[in-house]
């Protein structure tokens, strides 16, 4: 499973800052500063130049040694430069300043995944999911169902992924992992609502083609007897992804 999804989002910056020396913004406070101090180095951060980055944050650090969208920054910083130990370091003191910080334990959660530590990557998910005003609590909820898949818990996956499709419908991933996990459960009608709008997605660009949508587009139209529907998603299956997985398998097993 990939990661899709689970790309690292850029935290809001936290509001606790503590007195420090005078910024080089003239009449901006302390908290501009460090909110200025911050932004610059995420851009830096954005562009790959990490070296660059430390000098605004360490800048922002001493202004606010407490301020939670500034240690999540140093975490984003370390990460990038595949320093797993200083990033996790980094995450711990971004939360412990700022429990609240719902986008700051998204981006650690994603950091645990990509670590394959998905055990803790579930249990940040599960509290971040909590945040009922969290702008983007449907992405929360497919996160966590493509972290419970990795732990071998589809039921709870598949609850996950019916919450974050009902708070938001065009959550693609969440809507064909969905429809996936419907299928093995036998449940054909709902795994062929899921995948109807899963294809509404790709017809509008929402969504992309890929190789296992296409597999259970022909799954579903073979247990269906839509010979038609087979055919036209074998075919699609073979000219845009002859090398997956799932061509392989689907000709392996007509042969």
């Amino acid at each position: 499973m990939r990661l899709g999804i689970f790309g690292v989002l850029l935290a809001a910056l936290g509001a606790c800052v503590t007195e420090g020396p005078p910024s080089r913004f003239g009449n901006a406070d302390a908290e501009k500063a460090v909110e200025k101090y911050t932004e610059l180095g995420l851009r830096y951060i954005q562009q790959g130049d990490t070296q660059q980055a430390k000098k605004p944050l360490r800048r922002a650090l001493e202004i606010a040694p407490k301020d939670p969208g500034v240690h999540n920054a140093f975490a984003l910083l370390f990460q990038a430069e595949q320093d797993p130990l200083l990033a996790d370091e980094y995450y711990l003191k971004a939360l412990q300043y700022g429990p609240g910080e719902t986008r700051i334990r998204n981006n650690y959660a994603a950091f645990l995944f990509s670590q394959k530590r998905y055990e803790d990557a579930c249990q940040q998910l599960e509290q971040a999911s909590a945040d009922e005003l969290y702008d983007n609590r449907s992405s929360v909820y497919e996160n966590l169902g493509l972290c419970y898949m990795r732990i071998g818990k589809p039921d709870a996956a598949l609850t996950s992924f019916e919450r974050s499709i009902a708070m938001n419908d065009v959550q693609a991933r969440a809507l064909l992992e969905a429809a996936l996990l419907q299928l093995e459960n036998g449940d054909l009608k709902n795994s062929g609502s899921y995948h109807i709008r899963y294809q509404q997605l790709v017809r509008f660009r929402m969504a992309p083609n890929t190789a296992r949508n296409l597999w259970l587009g022909v799954k579903l139209a073979q247990l269906s007897g839509d010979k038609n529907k087979e055919a036209s998603y074998a075919l699609q299956l073979r000219n845009m992804f002859p090398n997956s997985p799932e061509n392989i398998g689907m000709s392996t097993s007509s042969k």
